[in-house]
């Protein structure tokens, strides 16, 4: 028997074996390789013993952590022959660290890693008074209900978008990176990331490498708020900036509309006060010489001034104006829905409403005969009673 006949042979009856067909071993991951292919190439050992494994890239693909050496590791596959060089091996199909101490080495773990590989280096600048903010996060959690109060009460003429996501789950890591992409093409001036607070295993979906690459390649800004002030996430890290909770990372992004007419003030006062003190100096200098260029340098500074305190108000005027609009044409909008479908309206353009102990009658089927109904026309009521009553089959027109 030659040597690949020998190794065919071994491989078949391995594939036939029910048990090593359908394994499940655990050990510590070690020599972890990533190829060029999407291949993964590892071994798995325990103090007296170690196995080779291999996992092609359409499994490698659905794994949703990033595999590290000497971590606790779970996986499923089957048990083969390499015949070319007659070596037994574990066709891994699944794999998964191993309870939440090992959640938490693989999150320690993890950080080392990006932090080596840059990611925590990101940072651009939050902008001061941005217009739209998209905000990723559950639709129905807390989170999204403090933010939004803090944010209404801070401006209410900020526009705030929503990206509703599953926060955990095995689904929470696509939804939140596509949630990510999404924005970075839609005009948006920053990006908030938030969920309340939970165990480290419900907060996962935020270590995420999937999640951390989107937060890395976004053009804009990223504030994460995950959890309660003593939780940290990978996206904590990656992102432009941190907040400790929902509340704070409105405040962040949010600047109170009050503060912004006190800084109007405080600067107006300052003007106004340096104003004064020139022209005091320039008193002095008016009588010592050319009074008709004094003149016309403090009016000019008084024009300059007044300038730009017109162009602040403006601005914070311009605002309020286009949110009543808005708020307005909407009204508008509704209350003509609303008229089209009001009974008087239906009334007047000659049909009648028929109703039976107040309520209104569509169907043969909700009167008997004796029945008192009443008919309501646009200019009266008739009041009846069943006589009999005819089933008929009504067709629209064409």
């Amino acid at each position: 028997m030659a040597v690949s006949e020998l190794n065919s042979y071994i491989n078949r009856q391995l594939q036939y074996d029910p048990i090593l067909s359908q394994v499940l071993v655990v050990g510590e991951l070690s020599n972890f390789k990533k190829h060029s292919s999407g291949h993964l190439y590892f071994t798995l050992k325990d103090k007296t013993s170690k196995i080779q494994c291999v996992m092609f890239k359409s499994d490698a693909e659905l794994i949703d952590y990033l595999p590290i050496d000497g971590e606790k590791t779970e996986v499923t596959g089957r048990i083969s022959v390499y015949e070319r060089e007659g070596r037994y091996q574990v066709y891994v199909r699944t794999m998964a660290p191993i309870g939440q101490g090992e959640l938490f080495k693989a999150f320690m773990k993890m950080k080392e890693r990006l932090d080596y590989e840059g990611y925590f280096d990101k940072s651009q600048m939050i902008p001061s008074f941005p217009s739209t903010i998209g905000v990723i996060t559950s639709p129905t959690g807390a989170a999204i209900r403090d933010f939004l109060t803090v944010a209404k009460r801070r401006n209410p003429f900020v526009n705030i978008i929503i990206y509703p996501v599953h926060v955990q789950g095995d689904q929470a890591k696509f939804e939140l990176s596509a949630a990510i992409d999404y924005f970075n093409e839609s005009p948006v001036d920053v990006i908030v990331l938030t969920r309340g607070g939970g165990s480290l295993e419900e907060l996962w979906a935020f270590n995420e490498l999937m999640v951390a690459e989107s937060i890395f390649e976004s053009t804009i800004p990223v504030v994460s708020a995950i959890g309660h002030e003593t939780d940290f996430s990978i996206s904590d890290f990656v992102a432009d900036k941190r907040a400790a909770t929902p509340s704070e990372a409105a405040e962040i992004v949010v600047k109170s509309v009050d503060g912004f007419i006190n800084h109007l003030t405080i600067q107006k006062s300052r003007l106004i006060s340096t104003m004064d003190s020139r022209i005091q100096l320039s008193k002095v200098y008016l009588d010592r010489s050319n009074k008709n260029k004094l003149c016309q340098l403090i009016l000019r500074e008084i024009s300059d001034v007044n300038n730009r305190l017109v162009t602040q108000y403006n601005r914070l005027r311009s605002s309020e104006i286009d949110y009543t609009n808005n708020q307005l044409n909407t009204l508008e909008k509704l209350g003509l829905r609303l008229n089209s479908v009001s009974p008087l309206t239906t009334l007047k353009r000659g049909y009648a409403v028929v109703e039976k102990d107040n309520k209104s009658i569509s169907s043969i089927d909700d009167i008997e005969v004796t029945d008192s109904i009443d008919i309501i026309l646009k200019n009266g009521i008739i009041r009846t009673e069943v006589i009999s009553k005819e089933r008929k089959q009504l067709h629209e027109s064409v």
